[in-house]
């Protein structure tokens, strides 16, 4: 059973996921190339944001607080990439 508080961060943690995977599907290329490994790595990722929000909100999964940090920066980093997956696996010198 959960309680107010842990059924907001869930629902919270649930529309980071949503909000990640939406900005990963607007992914505008922009005149760059297609790298096929990428694509099915975003696709890939996509799938797993998108599967994860259903499961926490349909089958009310507990959220942990690491799930959450993670979830939040990933939505940092994929929205200050502008929803570019190789830039954020680009190394930077």
């Amino acid at each position: 059973r959960m309680t107010m508080l842990s059924t907001l961060f869930a629902t919270l943690i649930a529309l980071t996921h949503l909000a990640t995977a939406l900005r990963l599907v607007c992914f505008r290329r922009r005149g760059a190339r297609i790298r096929r490994g990428i694509a099915v790595l975003a696709a890939l990722l996509i799938g797993t944001l998108l599967c994860n929000a259903v499961d926490i909100v349909v089958f009310q999964q507990p959220v942990t607080l690491w799930q959450g940090a993670l979830a939040i920066l990933l939505l940092i980093l994929v929205y200050r990439s502008r929803g570019n997956l190789a830039a954020l696996m680009r190394p930077t010198p």
